[in-house]
């Protein structure tokens, strides 16, 4: 009936959907009125703060900013998606890249030309120019072109460069002094500067101004640091009158960013060389100051007169997708950097650092009010008067003519200053963004954390004091306002300040204390707890808010659709995981004591428990407690305290499960609910499974590294043991016992349960605790006579049930049907059953690795009598035969011993499966048990060889008995079968997977090889079993390929895939000595060919070489031909390729292609081993192929490809030159790169619009 009523549903939504004739442009819409959709989101519009911008909000309500809705549709699709996109562009950016290229490589010649000792300094003067001259002229022919403009602005910022050079090379040359110099410097700055007007371009211009504050740090040597502070103060002038005179917002920005980067680096200098030029400090404290107070000024006015300009910077942040900042905030965002060197420089002097951080408020302040609409009349009083006065009555105190009433002349200009700002911030709020809110906040606390020195432990107070104050201010007004960027910033950047300034975090990265900090941990205790309190309010009001950050990046909305709907970006989560990341970085000793750690982390957990409790929680449980388990495991592993840990998650986790039932119960009742956390067995598993893992931890014994104050009051050793215990067994009891026989799987949750009771009883005999020891062994009894009794015949029967259900419901179905088709034999309607569908696709899947199990196969196929006693014993089993082989050394008995009881339990299961006429599980095409005992036999040889102290690698006894055991329980799987034909390639498969495994971990280990010569020694126990494993996979092969013939006689289609037969070749040939592995690609590449499968030939070519080389190890005149042999292969698919392109057989021609990038570069290296001009020739030969190729077939990816081959010839090429050529060589191949480059930028620019068409 449920399946009818939806049919019914669906039905009436396809009834309702738009179709026929459109006579809406005949009805008066007023005639109908619209019913309001009940899941339309409505979008408040808020208004946009000028000043910031479109500035994307971290965090939002709910789930608005994503594009793609819960069910994966779009309302608003865009123009073109991202591979769309980046398909079309990508020839584009890879033009761009060639001009970076070409802007190199023409830097590299005007070096060569202006400094090689083989040129004279007139033929160096002489062909500067002259690269110079050519650039401005490609300039002014491609300039006025749409399509070449980008380029012809960068030949033009090329030849400018050269000219600087060459006037620098003058110099050097003594041909001009140090003044002539700098007037040829000027003067090129002003050629540039005219050269900016004629193209009427802002790139130019900005070089210019640049290079203006360049020569200003420059004239710090001739002319000190008042020269800099003109030359800065000059540049910072020329950078805004040309954005008024271009009325340019490039260029405004621009000005304001580097004005006070370039201010900031001599303030924080300490006679740094950058680039070649010596950065001075400014050693005079007022001179710095005049200067910020200038260039403030100017800057303010200018940010203020450009706000709503387009800028550089805001089409950056737009292009990342985080919005479109205005130019006023992203100017003065940048701006600050710089200006916060200057303050950080001087930050031991607080009051100095204090009244420049005024400064900037001060003048700032009334230039974003006025962005935001404030009458400029009305803030003068507050910025233009008070100003000049104050700046001049400093100027008199600090040079000692007015005499200070109290404290020091800077402080008493920012307390003054200070004043204003406030009262005009006060009587303007209702101006201030919420962005700006935030931001500011997070600026306060960068400049608390600057200028208060936290060396001593009552400054580190008052800096947390301090702090505590802003984020408690904060967090009021995101609950006033509704704020979700206020709610994210006040409890997430608390935790990540911690992280930096609490965690010593810098001094492990770079081994420098940057900022001393000493808190006192009662201090800091007090401090986490605040913020756990400040959290609580604002996750239950505004926890619905999340980050939009992953939703704004260009080419990852389908990223941020998958973070919503999995709740991870929520803020009770995200919040949730940063407390515990910043825990993990602070809790060290002598930082956080132990209770503040108990403290922080068990009140985080249970009250994020109580929340969900209470259906108050936006969170995911799964997120909730993985990650504190993990958090949990490495605090245990530092610092001990596991009882604590494992009672508060199993407190947690009954909170939770018991809400997550009560989700189910709500769900099966037909309810709609709002959290997706419908998973009581999977966390009931979790849970147990990280209690198991905090056991064997105690059980480890290991002595703590370190400890943490007070951590010696807390119980330790047997005693935490003890508790550790109790906490355990009463929350397997309390939590998995009364929910087992509802669960329904009831495997993964009892062996978790088991495994907390085993680690229990291990910890005990670690430790030597009696006590604890017997408890673990009457729960281990009581707990598993109960999961006997609700195992195996429970699960047999809800196998048998439900396949006598869908039996009885198919024949129901198939009865109506014939009676429907009775009642209308002369209609054409066809029935379509869309569960017979679903069953079909499973059938076709389990069709390639076994026959039909009988009539109803369609129907039951897919039901399984499922073992799960019997893989516990069969598992019991293996693991005490791998201790006996660990301890041993000698695998082949245990091996024996493993088998025989193994073969007992294989027959137990296929007895019980045929009494309710069922089948047994497979695993990729074999018998669960057998495919795990077969497994479990591998691990025990794996096991006793590495245990064998005296293991030599002559002695090869154990594989041929591994191998004949694996034959023979692949025998026993096959015997009455009757699908042969699909079993046989499983097990082969299935057997040199295993051979694989256990050669490549012995391999890894150092006791074996992976590949057995058959020379490699004359010893018995040496060349029968490598004979034989070789012949082993020359029978597999052939048996495997007499398989596959026979389906192909029989018309049958292809069991394998590409996969399948690229996996089936590569193990062979990881194993084989070269005979095997050449057979096994000789018939992969023929049955490839016949079903058409492309990539089969490149992962073979790719291997083969392993095989040529493995046949090489015996066979000495093949002996070191690897890589020629790979050069061989790699020109047959070049070959290949070219072939297919004449026949136009498009369908090999990648394959053919990769085979020769893999292999031929490869190849040539690897036989020479090292770079060499047959590398180079081959990979010109590789690339001129791909690229012709691209072009004659129309693929954008091998144009790109062939292009970066190219680039890649020419860098050996250069290797080749720079290892032992002379300039005039290097100069010449310079040239014929630059030749090159510019060619191919010159067409890609050309033709750009006719090959992005392609």
């Amino acid at each position: 009936m449920e399946k009818e009523a939806e049919d019914e549903i669906l039905s009436k939504r396809n009834f309702e959907k738009d179709s026929g004739v459109n006579l809406d442009s005949f009805i008066i819409e007023s005639a109908f009125e619209e019913e309001p959709s009940e899941n339309t989101e409505e979008v408040e519009e808020s208004e946009v703060d000028i000043a910031v911008g479109e500035l994307a909000e971290i965090f939002s309500h709910g789930d608005l900013p994503s594009r793609i809705n819960r069910d994966g549709t779009v309302k608003d699709a865009p123009e073109k998606d991202s591979v769309t996109e980046y398909a079309m562009e990508g020839e584009k950016r890879l033009h761009y890249g060639l001009m970076i290229s070409m802007i190199v490589v023409w830097s590299a010649i005007g070096t060569i030309v202006g400094t090689s000792p083989i040129l004279s300094h007139t033929i160096s003067a002489a062909g500067l120019l002259f690269m110079a001259g050519f650039g401005m002229w490609l300039g002014e022919i491609w300039i006025p072109r749409k399509s070449m403009h980008l380029l012809g602005v960068t030949w033009v910022i090329i030849s400018m460069k050269i000219l600087y050079g060459l006037a620098i090379s003058m110099y050097t040359w003594d041909w001009i002094s140090s003044t002539q110099l700098g007037a040829s410097l000027l003067g090129l700055v002003a050629l540039n500067i005219a050269i900016a007007q004629h193209h009427d371009e802002d790139a130019i211009a900005t070089q210019a101004t640049l290079v203006l504050l360049a020569i200003g740090s420059v004239a710090g040597g001739p002319y000190g640091e008042e020269g800099i502070a003109v030359m800065i103060g000059a540049g910072t002038l020329l950078f805004h009158a040309l954005a008024y005179l271009r009325n340019s917002g490039n260029l405004a920005s621009l000005g304001i960013a580097v004005s006070y980067l370039w201010i900031g680096l001599h303030a924080i200098s300490n006679d740094w060389v950058i680039f070649g030029i010596e950065v001075k400090p400014f050693d005079d404290e007022l001179l710095l100051f005049l200067l910020m107070f200038g260039v403030t000024g100017i800057n303010a006015v200018t940010a203020t007169r450009f706000a709503k300009a387009e800028n550089w910077f805001s089409s950056a942040f737009k292009a990342m997708g985080l919005g479109k900042p205005g130019l006023w905030s992203v100017s003065v965002g940048l701006g600050m950097i710089g200006a916060l060197l200057a303050i950080a420089s001087n930050r031991l002097e607080t009051g100095y650092a204090l009244a420049q951080l005024i400064l900037l408020l001060s003048a700032f302040t009334p230039s974003y009010l006025v962005v935001r609409g404030e009458s400029w009349q009305r803030l003068q009083r507050y910025a233009l008067w008070p100003a000049p006065i104050l700046l001049g009555i400093l100027i008199l105190m600090v040079r000692g003519i007015i005499d200070t009433p109290f404290s020091e002349p800077w402080s008493i200009y920012a307390a003054f200053s200070a004043a204003i700002t406030t009262f005009a911030i006060l009587n303007h709020q209702h101006a201030v963004s919420d962005h700006v809110l935030w931001i500011g906040s997070i600026i306060i606390v960068i400049l608390l954390t600057l200028l208060i020195p936290a060396e001593e432990e009552g400054m580190a107070r008052t800096l947390l004091a301090c702090q505590a104050l802003v984020w408690i201010g904060l967090a009021v007004l995101a609950i006033q306002r509704n704020s979700p960027s206020l709610a994210g910033t006040a409890t997430l950047v608390p935790w990540i300040w911690l992280v930096f300034f609490a965690s010593n975090l810098e001094s492990r990265i770079i081994s420098v204390d940057i900022l001393p900090m000493n808190f006192s941990e009662v201090d800091l205790s007090l401090y986490l707890i605040l913020l756990i309190l400040i959290q609580i309010p604002l996750n239950f009001k505004l926890g619905e808010s999340g980050v939009n950050l992953a939703g704004r990046l260009v080419g990852m909305s389908e990223l941020s659709a998958r973070l919503r709907d999995s709740g991870t970006m929520r803020l009770w989560n995200i919040s949730f995981i940063t407390i515990l990341f910043s825990m993990l970085f602070i809790t060290n000793p002598g930082t956080v004591p132990a209770y503040a750690m108990v403290a922080v982390m068990g009140s985080l957990l249970i009250y994020h428990s109580i929340a969900m409790r209470m259906d108050r929680h936006q969170g995911t449980p799964k997120t909730i407690l993985v990650s504190w388990a993990i958090a949990a495991l490495v605090l245990q592993w530092r610092f001990g305290f596991a009882a604590f840990w494992i009672a508060l998650l199993g407190i947690s986790s009954v909170l939770i499960v018991s809400w997550s039932e009560e989700n189910a119960k709500r769900l099966n009742e037909g309810e709609k609910i709002s959290h997706q956390a419908i998973m009581p067995g999977n966390l009931i598993t979790i849970i147990l499974g990280f209690i198991a893992v905090m056991l064997m931890l105690i059980g480890l014994n290991e002595p703590l590294n370190s400890t943490l104050s007070y951590g010696e009051k807390f119980p330790n050793d047997t005693t935490n043991l003890r508790f550790a215990g109790i906490a355990a067994i009463s929350t397997v009891c309390g939590l998995y016992l009364p929910r087992a026989s509802s669960l329904d799987r009831l495997l993964p949750s009892a062996i978790s349960s088991i495994a907390v009771i085993v680690t229990v009883g291990l910890a005990a005999v670690s430790l030597e605790d009696n006590m604890t020891l017997y408890l673990a062994g009457l729960s281990f009894v009581l707990t598993g006579a109960w999961l006997a009794a609700q195992g195996e015949i429970r699960s047999r029967l809800k196998q048998v049930s439900q396949r006598e259900q869908r039996l009885e419901k198919y024949l129901a179905r198939q009865e109506r049907k014939s009676q429907l088709k009775e009642e209308s034999e002369s209609s054409q309607i066809k029935m379509i059953d869309a569960e017979l569908l679903q069953l079909a696709e499973l059938q076709e899947k389990r069709s390639k690795r076994r026959s039909s199990s009988g009539d109803y196969d369609l129907v039951v196929g897919d039901i399984h009598h499922k073992p799960t006693i019997v893989l516990s014993f069969i598992g019991v089993t293996i693991l005490v035969g791998v201790f006996f082989a660990w301890t041993s050394g000698d695998s082949l008995p245990v091996i024996a011993v493993a088998s025989f009881i193994s073969v007992l339990f294989i027959a137990i299961a296929r007895w019980r499966a045929d009494q309710v006429n069922l089948q047994l599980p497979d695993i990729m095409g074999i018998e669960s048990p057998v495919a795990i005992t077969m497994a479990g036999l591998t691990l025990i040889q794996i096991a006793g060889r590495l245990g064998d102290s005296n293991v030599v690698i002559q002695h090869q006894w154990e594989i041929l008995v591994l191998l004949s055991a694996l034959v023979i329980l692949a025998g026993i799987s096959l015997l009455g079968r009757k699908d042969l034909g699909l079993r046989i390639p499983s097990v082969l498969e299935g057997i040199v997977l295993l051979l694989v495994v256990s050669r490549v971990l012995t391999s890894l280990m150092g006791v074996d090889s992976i590949q057995l010569t058959p020379t490699f020694s004359d010893e018995l126990s040496w060349v029968v079993p490598v004979i034989s494993l070789e012949v082993f996979l020359i029978g597999a092969v052939l048996l495997f390929e007499w398989v596959e013939s026979q389906r192909i006689k029989r018309g049958l289609g292809d069991h394998r895939g590409a996969i399948g037969r690229i996996i089936w070749a590569v193990m062979t040939i990881t194993i084989s000595f070269g005979v095997a592995g050449f057979l096994v690609s000789i018939f992969a590449m023929k049955n490839a060919i016949k079903w058409v499968q492309p990539a089969v030939p490149v992962c073979l070519a790719i291997f083969l070489p392993i095989s040529w080389s493995a046949i090489g190890e015996w066979i000495s005149v093949i002996n070191e031909t690897t890589g020629l042999f790979m050069i061989f292969i790699g020109a047959v698919g070049l070959a290949s390729a070219i072939f297919c392109v004449l026949k136009e057989n498009q369908v090999w021609i990648s394959s053919g292609l990769w085979v020769g990038h893999l292999l031929i570069p490869s190849g040539a290296f690897g036989y020479y081993e090292h770079t060499t001009v047959l590398m180079m020739v081959l990979m010109l030969a590789v690339s001129t192929t791909s690229w012709l190729i691209g072009v004659v077939t129309l693929r954008r990816g091998w144009r790109v490809f062939g292009a970066i081959d190219l680039i890649l010839a020419w860098i050996v090429a250069g290797i080749l030159m720079l290892s032992g050529a002379t300039s005039l060589m290097l100069l010449v191949m310079l040239m014929a790169t630059a030749t090159l480059l510019g060619l191919v930028t010159w067409l890609g620019q050309k033709y750009e619009t006719e090959i992005a068409k392609t």
